[in-house]
């Protein structure tokens, strides 16, 4: 039988067991309003906290956050943080090896990922692999685009993308689920959560299997690494008091890869057969005092990640065998105070301890020491609502370090509400980004057939880098909550939105051809270029509700993005930059490489009145980009030497991405739900092992979960 056929026939015995499984109680039809209200893309009364590092309504919120939430969780096949954000529209995924997250235009090196707050460690190549992050016990996702610099410090120039774990309901609650993915893992996970007065505490395991494979191309077998890996996180939170409470958090994450898989780096594609091995453990603990007006947040945060490669060729003085621990120690605390109705200052402060070692990392005056970041914060805050149609936030973070020295962030944030249904937004701030160690002090060969090249950094090498830094401008303009009856059984729902940023970058630090030994290129980093990157966002969501029968959801998102270098504008008119055929134009420059101008997402969803079905489909489409490996011509520029987009051929095509999901909930008569999904991503089969290592062709997958509510 086919895959499909397989698929299809799920669907049908899906179909056969809700004929059989027992109704919910009788009760009332919704009306088509209740129908549409229940489809809102985030509620009313929802809550964000990453915007201000407090929490406040999703529409009053001067800094613009972007939620995803469970029901898009649950309604796909998506398992990872990386899955799930390649469907948000301005997020595309990139890297090699890792997966990374592009935002604003600006590489995965520059976003901030945290989990409830906390940041993740282990950047690999600039990357926080996002295929780490399970989303099993995801509340919500909140993404702030735009730089956090002022609250957030270095890494998050471009943006914040924080991960929230559930809190449990009152009672025992619970659930398990196992899917299984063609060309994929085998997932299983299971949370469990426990609140009963001052008490709560909640569980969550994930593990899952991957086997190894391989895919034709052309006259080759394209390997790809089997793997295992797993999650384990538990939190817990006792109010002491009226005015204390505790909390404590702790994650940990292991995964070996293990077999033959290829990797892309700087052009070269080199195939390694061996292991990696990685693990991850971080851990919170804090307290908060409440009185009156007033809050204290204390934080002690500490995170451990380590890697080991296992090479089948020696990678020069490394050896066989390559580690990498990466530590980091945080103290935070955090005092907040309402003044009035509606305004709350805050005020607090940071001791960040960082560190690496390794077989790449030593320092380049004394190899026996390792490198490593000490850095002072102080950040303050003002949220200000002069009436109930304007209010504004205005931060600012002064970061001081043992290498890079000191920074000041500031940013201002505004939101204008002229009507019931009209939110204008902006903001203007500054960000900035450190070198890191990697910039600064790897020494690392690779030696893998098919490439074969050395990585210096830049202090070993005696050279100084500077922070990046960066100036932004972001304007939204939102129609919201729009809603209209049509007749008394149908109802429509809709909201837009427009929006448009700019950053502009100076002292951007990046990689560079810096000689040969040996007849292999030895690259490293340094301060040259000026940049920038602009674009508009638009994202517009219907919902149509119809009574005895359910709703109809489209969400539609679209970005332009204009991303370049100034050194090659200024070159271009200045009329020194060119190949020996002719001299570069305007016209002929393609802008940054790894940018598509055009990409958008499309989601059609449908969902019973009852919401025990739902089915959808969902489409990723990605412009053509430029990829620095499909280069022609070779330099363009001599000071300071660039390789830039000029050339048809030097681009990555366009493609889409089509995905398919089904669910049906069944209500068992002892109150668990049983929900049973069947679906397919990447349905048109799109496969570019060498240029998109992200796609492997189409998958097929089914998933059960079991849910027990509060007991």
């Amino acid at each position: 039988m086919s895959r499909f056929r397989f698929v299809c026939s799920v669907l049908w015995w899906m179909l056969a067991v809700s004929a059989v499984a027992r109704p919910t109680e009788e009760a009332d039809s919704l009306s088509a309003r209740r129908i549409t209200d229940s489809l809102r893309a985030v509620d009313a009364r929802q809550v964000v906290v990453t915007g201000t590092r407090n929490e406040v309504l999703l529409k009053d919120s001067p800094v613009r956050v972007e939620v995803i939430g469970q029901e898009r969780i649950k309604t796909t096949a998506m398992v990872t943080l990386g899955d799930l954000l390649k469907e948000q529209t301005g997020l595309l995924m990139t890297g090699n090896v890792r997966t990374g997250v592009q935002m604003n235009g600006l590489g995965p090196d520059y976003t901030l990922i945290l989990i409830d707050g906390q940041p993740m460690v282990g950047r690999v190549a600039g990357i926080i692999d996002l295929d780490r992050v399970s989303v099993g016990n995801v509340d919500r996702i909140e993404v702030v685009k735009g730089p956090m610099s002022s609250m957030y410090g270095s890494e998050a120039l471009a943006g914040v993308i924080n991960v929230i774990s559930k809190r449990p309901p009152d009672g025992i609650s619970g659930s398990a689920q196992v899917q299984a993915l063609t060309r994929g893992p085998i997932d299983s996970r299971a949370e469990v959560g426990f609140a009963e007065g001052n008490v709560e505490i909640s569980g969550f395991l994930n593990y899952r299997n991957a086997p190894s494979f391989s895919l034709p191309l052309d006259t080759l077998q394209i390997p790809y690494a089997g793997y295992q890996d797993g999650t384990a996180q538990a939190k817990v939170q006792v109010r002491v008091d009226d005015h204390w409470k505790v909390r404590g958090w702790l994650r940990l994450f292991g995964t070996e890869t293990r077999g033959t898989f290829i990797e892309s780096v700087f052009g070269q594609i080199a195939e390694n057969s061996g292991s990696v091995e990685q693990w991850d453990l971080s851990s919170t603990i804090g307290a908060e005092w409440i009185s009156g007006r007033a809050r204290l947040t204390m934080n002690a945060y500490a995170s451990s990640y380590q890697e080991r490669y296992n090479f089948d060729v020696a990678q020069g003085e490394g050896g066989l065998t390559d580690d990498l621990q990466r530590r980091i120690a945080r103290l935070y605390t955090q005092y907040d105070l309402i003044f009035g109705e509606s305004n709350r200052m805050t005020l607090g402060g940071e001791f960040l301890y960082d560190d690496i070692s390794g077989t790449r990392y030593t320092l380049p005056d004394d190899p026996t020491r390792t490198p490593f970041y000490r850095t002072g914060v102080a950040f303050a805050q003002w949220e200000g609502q002069p009436n109930d149609d304007l209010s504004y936030v205005l931060s600012a973070r002064f970061d001081g370090n043992n290498v890079y020295g000191n920074a000041l962030s500031p940013r201002l944030s505004l939101l204008w509400k002229p009507g019931d249904h009209l939110r204008l937004s902006g903001s203007i701030g500054t960000g900035f980004k450190a070198p890191d160690f990697r910039q600064l002090f790897v020494v690392f060969s690779n030696r893998l057939p098919g490439a074969g090249y050395d990585l210096i950094g830049a202090a070993q090498l005696g050279n100084d880098l500077e922070p990046e830094r960066s100036v932004s401008y972001d304007l939204s303009l939102r129609y919201v909550d729009g809603q209209r009856d049509l007749s008394a059984t149908t109802s429509i729902l809709y909201s837009a939105e427009i929006r448009a940023f700019r950053n502009d970058l100076r002292n951007l630090i990046e990689f560079y051809l810096a000689g040969t030994v040996d007849e292999r290129n030895v690259y490293s980093y340094r301060n040259l270029s000026r940049a920038y990157t602009q674009g508009l966002e638009a994202n517009m969501q219907l919902a149509l509700g119809v009574s005895d029968v359910g709703a109809f959801s489209t969400t539609i998102g679209y970005q332009f993005l204009d991303a370049a270098d100034v050194e090659v504008l200024d070159a271009i008119d200045a009329g020194t930059a060119g190949t020996i055929d002719k001299p570069l134009t305007r016209e002929d420059y393609g802008g940054l490489w790894n940018r598509s101008r055009h990409s958008g997402t499309l989601r059609l969803q449908y969902d019973t009145e009852d919401r025990l079905w739902s089915m959808n489909v969902r489409f990723q489409f990605v412009g053509r980009y430029g990829d620095e490996s499909l280069d022609k011509n070779g330099i363009v520029i001599s000071d300071p030497p660039r390789k830039v987009l000029d050339r048809p051929d030097e681009y990555v095509h366009a493609y889409t991405v089509m995905n398919l999901a089904a669910t049906r909930t069944l209500m068992l008569d002892n109150g668990w739900q049983l929900t049973i999904g069947a679906g397919a991503n990447n349905l048109l089969d799109q496969f570019h092992p060498t240029l998109v290592p992200g796609l492997v062709g189409r998958q097929y997958f089914l998933q059960l979960r079991v849910m027990f509510p509060g007991l």
